[in-house]
């Protein structure tokens, strides 16, 4: 028992520094000079960031081909309390898959590729233990039913910026698949983080600069990136997690950035570009041209499992299709929902991991207000 009383003091000491140091509590006030709409999507803003405790989050909303609101809430940082506006960059986690998987359908497009080719057909050096394997077509890594299994260790910390990360990361993988190809949908980042390999391989560019040029200017989102290090220091945000024990709330040492991740999980960005691609995505999506390109990414694409498009996740909401993609990552929690028939986006950031519910918790009742009223759209 002696042996181990210094420790247990040592963690005593701890648990009551933790316990009795200042902690976080959000306390954000409803802007009552706002008009109806607006004043309505605040309250149940600041609601929900008070009852979680959330230190930032910032909020986008779009209709037809104007932003209608936008807004950033809380701070940037716990320690700094820099305050978080709409153009403050978050970590987007999973939305990245949907400009991984614009951009094949962009290369599908330019003749580039077909959703029916083989992987292996396109990087035949490819190391696989597993002869199935061979049957992975592009569609199936979209639509998470290639078989492959997940990531299992993010690296965060690796931080890597050579323009080599990823290609050094996807050839020194040795495959192997945990069904067979067009089976089952089992979610996978890893199939995301290949096509974003197969993106390098057919544009001969870097998979970042390649979305960069043909996603993100024509948006004209222009503070965001998938490269973290390209992001400006006025803009970034800081990544917070929660205490299990105490639930003290407390900035990550580590943000959640490594290039070898980018397809999957790393496009930084804000409530005000991803408006803008919002509105842009959402514009051509019914051109009789692009019926069997843009309009196919919107539609379920594995009979099993009717909730998973090419890249975006489908739901019913108040008797609407969505479309749309969660993200989560260490420090970091998203969600974005389009209704393409009213032409309706809807956006949320946030800069902490816990309490993940209240991301529709605040968007699901601000687009049921919308979808009900739709003058409030305009106010």
């Amino acid at each position: 028992m002696k042996k181990y009383l210094p420790i247990i003091i040592v963690l005593f000491f701890l648990t009551i520094k933790s316990c009795t140091s200042q902690k976080f509590k959000q306390n954000i006030e409803i802007d009552k000079s706002l008009n109806s709409f607006n004043r309505k999507v605040d309250s149940i803003v600041a609601n929900k960031m008070n009852t979680y405790n959330i230190p930032g989050l910032s909020i986008g909303i779009i209709v037809n081909d104007s932003i209608v609101y936008t807004k950033g809430y809380g701070i940037k940082n716990i320690n700094t309390k820099h305050i978080v506006n709409s153009n403050s960059n978050f970590h987007t986690a999973s939305i990245s898959k949907l400009f991984t998987a614009q951009a094949i359908i962009i290369l599908v497009q330019k003749n580039k590729i077909s959703l029916n080719n083989k992987l292996v057909e396109i990087i035949p050096e490819l190391k696989y233990k597993d002869e199935r394997v061979k049957n992975i077509t592009i569609k199936s890594l979209l639509n998470h039913t290639s078989g492959l299994t997940d990531v299992n260790n993010y690296h965060w910390k690796n931080n890597n910026k050579s323009d080599n990360s990823l290609s050094d990361y996807i050839l020194g993988l040795n495959l192997k698949l945990r069904s067979e190809p067009h089976k089952e949908y089992n979610y996978s980042n890893l199939g995301y983080n290949i096509l974003g390999y197969v993106i390098e391989k057919l544009s001969e560019t870097n998979f970042d600069e390649f979305i960069k040029e043909n996603i993100l200017i024509p948006s004209q989102m222009s503070s965001s990136d998938f490269r973290y290090f390209k992001i400006a220091d006025s803009l970034k945000t800081s990544p917070h997690s929660k205490r299990f024990i105490t639930k003290r709330i407390y900035k990550s040492k580590t943000y959640p950035y490594t290039r070898e991740q980018a397809p999957s999980s790393t496009l930084n960005s804000s409530s005000n570009d991803l408006s803008k691609w919002m509105i842009s995505f959402l514009k051509p999506i019914d051109s009789l041209n692009l019926k069997n390109s843009f309009q196919q990414m919107l539609e379920p694409s594995f009979s099993s499992y009717p909730y998973i498009g090419l890249g975006f996740q489908l739901n019913n909401l108040f008797n609407k299709q969505t479309i749309g993609h969660f993200g989560g990552d260490k420090g970091y929690k998203s969600y974005l929902i389009m209704v393409p028939k009213e032409k309706i986006g809807l956006v949320l950031l946030a800069n902490c991991d816990y309490d993940e519910d209240f991301r529709q918790e605040i968007l699901h009742p601000i687009l049921k207000i919308m979808l009900k009223n739709k003058k409030l759209q305009i106010n």
